[in-house]
C-alpha cells in the first residue's frame, strides 16, 4: 500500500488466497477513511524449478517461456535472479510470491525436489513435467505429471498439455 506515493505497507500472505479478492483494514484512535483507493493487477508470477543444463534450458526457452508469454505470466528461475544474498532465502521468497510453480523433475536433482517440496508446503499450484520413461521417486508418483517425448514431435503435445494446465490454474484463481 502507498500513501501519497510512499510505500508504507507490504505483506505477503503465508498461503495463496482462493479466488480474486482484495482486503484492507485499519485501526486507530480516530476514524480511518479510504479515498481514491486503486487496485492494480500485476502479472501472475511463475517459479520454474529445473536443472539449469541443456537440454532443460532448451525446454525452458522453447516451451515454458513461450507459454508464459502467451498468458502474460512473469517467470522466475533461480539462475536468472541477480544480486548478492543467500540463495536459499531468495528461493523461498520467490516461491512464496509465485502464484504457480512449474517443476521439471526428469533429472534426480535435489535442488529441484527441495523447491518442489517447499512449494507443496505452501500449497502452491504445481505443474510437474518429466520426460516419458523416467522413473519418478515414490513420493511424487501420486501427483499428476505431464510426460513428454524429447523429440520434435513431442514438443507440440507438451505445449498443449502445459497450456491446459496453466488455463486450469488461472481459471481457478
Amino acid at each position: 500500500m502507498s500513501v501519497d506515493g510512499v510505500r508504507v505497507l507490504e505483506c505477503i500472505l503465508p498461503q495463496p488466497l482462493v479466488g480474486q479478492q482484495v482486503g484492507l483494514s485499519a485501526f486507530g484512535a480516530v476514524p480511518v477513511d479510504y479515498t481514491q483507493l486503486r487496485v492494480e493487477s500485476a502479472s501472475a508470477r511463475v517459479f520454474v524449478a529445473m536443472q539449469f543444463d541443456p537440454p532443460f534450458e532448451t525446454l525452458y526457452q522453447e516451451v515454458i517461456k513461450p507459454q508464459a508469454d502467451h498468458f502474460h505470466l512473469s517467470l522466475v528461475k533461480m539462475d536468472e535472479v541477480p544480486g548478492p544474498g543467500i540463495i536459499l532465502d531468495d528461493m523461498k521468497r520467490q516461491i512464496a510470491e509465485a502464484q504457480i510453480v512449474i517443476a521439471e523433475i526428469t533429472a534426480p536433482n535435489q535442488n529441484v525436489f527441495y523447491e518442489l517440496g517447499y512449494a507443496h508446503a505452501l500449497n502452491k499450484p504445481t505443474i510437474l513435467i518429466a520426460q516419458r520413461g523416467k522413473d519418478l521417486p515414490f513420493d511424487i508418483r501420486g501427483y499428476r505429471v505431464i510426460f513428454y517425448d524429447d523429440s520434435i514431435g513431442g514438443k507440440p503435445a507438451l505445449e498443449r498439455s502445459l497450456q491446459k494446465h496453466l488455463e486450469a490454474i488461472l481459471r481457478d484463481e
